[in-house]
């Protein structure tokens, strides 16, 4: 399965930062960034208290078994780098 990356950086005014990637098959690229403010929605972290958010495409590539079953289930799938909040 072909996917598609979306590099994600969220900074918050108190100076937390979150970065991860969402990855989508082509058909939910069109949902990347709704699949963003859900997973920072989940971490908890409120839309006012964002100073920052870009989540952008990065490339595509051949996803491994585990992120294409939850591709299959989920539409997305949230691959988490840092969080300092």
């Amino acid at each position: 399965m072909k996917i598609h990356v979306y590099d994600t950086h969220v900074k918050t005014k108190t100076g937390g930062y979150v970065h991860f990637d969402v990855f989508v098959d082509d058909a939910h690229v069109n949902k990347a960034k709704q699949y963003a403010q859900q997973y920072i929605s989940a971490l908890g972290i409120e839309p006012e208290q964002i100073e920052l958010n870009s989540c952008q495409f990065c490339h595509s590539e051949i996803a491994n078994p585990e992120v294409q079953t939850t591709i299959i289930r989920q539409g997305h799938y949230i691959l988490p780098l840092t969080n300092t909040q």
